[in-house]
């Protein structure tokens, strides 16, 4: 019986059915057809890798040589902003000052030219901040030092000028961290041979206000060191100190770290060797271990060795080492992945340019960082947060509840009373998980509880009357309203005064910290004992007796009076009579 392959199958597919066919094999059925077909297709599609790129965890250190940079050069300056890296200035085998600017894009391999610095100089130091590229100090010449601040815009490509570091200097690094870029030691002019000497001066500047501060020095004072930045630590890797006595350079294996917050400089590990005119580099822990890396430089000749620090554990340990031996060069990380530029390998200045990706590339999880609720109360949470870079999966466990898938910031609701925890989990795309810090805070759904002391439900003689109350947290707004007049702003216990005679009501308002208010309302009255009242009473009842009194008296005298008259009529009368009638009888009255 004859197999017809499937029309859908390669043509590979097809050899194999008719050649098994031919061979006078079993035959082939369709489902078995099918079967192979899928197998078929399992296998070559990862070659094509059709899906979108994932990242790649790398187990050992590993270099790639890259596009070469046009302008062979060393003693420059290297940076990198959005991505691209950009190489300023330099020297190259003629001994030339350079104001060449060549930026280099990592995902083209491709070098561009861009508007020349606007004063040559080598030996200068470079630093990025808020986008731009500051250009400071350097050497325009044999033994001449400036202290020009060039600040370059790779948007515009264009050059303006600031204030000048206070030092000439050159054979330094600019480092910056947070709003300040640091400039600590290097070389300046010196009146006694070889017209250099070393310095310990560290100068900061400050982009904001286009000021410059000192700070305190570097304790020993070397030029041509590798720096690389740690937190908010720099560190100081080597160098070298011109000997008036031998009159050559003497190197050093120093350490030297500075702590930019609180302005003091320590030692760490010192470098296995002594070396100078290397370049150093720290890996952010981005997507590798933070660890400083130093290359190449110069030690009896120039040399390819690679070394890392770890700032941890203070040690030092030996990694694969350049293609290419070299001192005097650049290096710059984009995303943890390292790129050593140029510089001179003994015999002529190079452009090469290699890629190195440093061991545990790839194995570092998402950094997401809460940023709120943050470690306080609240009546309503809005959960924010940050992560390094992209992933593949976010959540949040509340409470130490089951995860909620998240792809953005989001509103917490239905959250109840009391206090909570929450934390962010994050996968990236070859399941490294990352965890966020934890965050603990409270929801208080409640206004204050407002406990009014006096006055309470009940009357009161005095007009002046005290307001005492409690709260049962702190406020943000507290007042009072009297009998429904505008509301009074309130700092604490008060004395209501001059309060009118009769009922009144008083009411107490408080807003806590979150937002919630409360109020409470007392009911009172002011009730004095009447003494005007009687004092009235008494004067009146006074006045009424006095009057009644004093018109008795007149009535009685006016009585009196008449009666005396009547008895004087009589009493004439009876005078009279006596007189005629009975004399003795007279005498008796």
């Amino acid at each position: 019986m004859s197999v017809q392959p499937f029309k859908d199958i390669s043509l590979d597919c097809y050899l194999v059915v008719l050649t098994i066919e031919k061979c006078g094999c079993t035959p082939i059925t369709k489902p078995i057809q099918v079967l192979m077909l899928l197998l078929l297709t399992l296998t070559i599609l990862p070659v094509f890798n059709l899906s979108s790129p994932v990242l790649a965890e790398i187990s050992a250190p590993s270099w790639t040589a890259m596009a070469s940079m046009p302008t062979a050069r060393g003693d420059f300056g290297v940076a990198v902003v959005a991505g691209k890296i950009y190489v300023i200035g330099g020297t190259n085998e003629t001994s030339e000052t350079l104001n060449v600017v060549e930026e280099y894009n990592p995902l083209t391999n491709e070098w561009t030219t861009k508007k020349p610095m606007p004063t040559p100089r080598s030996g200068l130091a470079v630093a990025v901040y808020d986008g731009k590229i500051y250009a400071f100090g350097g050497t325009v010449g044999s033994n001449v030092y400036v202290g020009n601040n060039e600040i370059y815009d790779p948007v515009s490509d264009s050059w303006s000028t600031k204030t000048s570091m206070p030092t000439p200097r050159a054979g330094l690094s600019a480092n910056t961290v947070n709003d300040g870029i640091y400039l600590i030691g290097g070389e300046r002019y010196s009146s006694i041979a070889p017209f250099r000497v070393e310095t310990d001066v560290n100068e900061v500047y400050n982009p904001l206000t286009d000021q410059w501060v000192s700070k305190s020095p570097l304790p020993n004072a070397v030029a041509g060191y590798g720096s690389a930045v740690v937190g908010d630590k720099i560190y100081f890797i080597g160098g070298s100190r011109w000997s008036v006595s031998t009159g050559n350079a003497l190197l050093t294996s120093d350490n030297q770290v500075y702590d930019t917050q609180i302005d003091q400089w320590s030692s760490a590990k010192m470098f296995p060797f002594a070396v100078s005119w290397g370049a150093a580099i720290a890996t952010t822990g981005y997507l590798a271990p933070q660890r400083v890396y130093y290359f190449g430089g110069s030690s009896a000749g120039s040399w390819n060795r690679t070394e890392m620090f770890n700032p941890v554990a203070n040690s030092w340990s030996t990694v694969e080492s350049m293609p290419v031996l070299r001192e005097r060069l650049g290096v710059i990380a984009h995303r943890d992945i390292m790129y050593v530029i140029g510089g001179f390998n003994g015999t002529d200045w190079v452009g090469s340019v290699e890629q190195f990706m440093p061991a545990g590339y790839g194995v570092m999880p998402p950094a997401v960082q809460i940023t709120s609720p943050e470690n306080k109360t609240y009546s309503e949470v809005s959960l924010s947060f940050t992560a390094n870079r992209g992933t593949v999966w976010m959540g949040y466990s509340l409470d130490g509840q089951a995860n909620v898938t998240i792809t953005k910031s989001t509103t917490l609701f239905g959250l109840s009373q009391g206090s909570h925890r929450i934390v962010i989990f994050a996968n990236d795309s070859v399941g490294n998980m990352g965890v966020s810090n934890t965050v603990y805070f409270s929801i208080d759904l409640f206004g204050p509880i407002i406990d009014i002391l006096t006055p309470i439900n009940q009357s009161y003689s005095s007009t002046d009357i005290a307001l005492i109350f409690t709260l049962d947290e702190p406020v943000s707004a507290l007042s009072y309203s009297l009998d429904g007049a505008e509301k009074i702003a309130l700092f604490g216990n008060v004395t209501l005064p001059a309060l009118s005679q009769g009922s009144h009501h008083l009411t107490v308002f408080a807003v806590d910290e979150v937002g919630n208010a409360s109020e409470k309302t007392v009911y009172f009255s002011i009730e004095q004992f009447p003494f005007v009242l009687i004092v009235a009473v008494i004067v009146i009842s006074i006045i009424v007796f006095a009057i009644g009194y004093l018109l008795y008296k007149h009535l009685r005298a006016r009585s009196s009076s008449s009666k005396y008259r009547a008895l004087s009529k009589d009493s004439l009368f009876d005078d009279s009579a006596c007189l005629l009638i009975n004399t003795e009888h007279c005498s008796l009255f």
